[in-house]
């Protein structure tokens, strides 16, 4: 049997070359020649990728505008939890404990 060929039973570790499993039918196999290099000659290995250039840091630009978006994020959630605060300040201040 040829390596390119042989299949791996993931169910029964049994060795086969057709579609399913003649031991347990199972059709849950895995290819010997992704591990084992056949016809008795290594595969070449992998090109290695070629080293990438230092990552560059964002211009002064993005990181003015980054900025700006964060304090407005942080001042929309101080106004958020403000409005939060008087309105549970005057549903506790009022006798009847409804909002008017």
């Amino acid at each position: 049997m040829k390596i390119d060929v042989a299949r791996l039973c993931l169910d029964c570790d049994e060795v086969h070359d057709s579609q399913r499993c003649p031991v347990c039918a199972s059709e849950t196999f895995a290819y010997l020649g992704r591990w084992v290099p056949g016809d008795g000659r290594a595969k070449k290995a992998a090109p290695q990728p070629a080293a990438s250039a230092p990552a560059r840091l964002p211009s002064k630009g993005k990181i003015v505008g980054l900025g700006i978006a964060g304090l407005g994020v942080w001042g929309l959630a101080r106004w958020l939890s403000k409005g939060r605060e008087l309105v549970e300040r005057a549903a506790s201040d009022q006798d009847i404990g409804e909002l008017k």
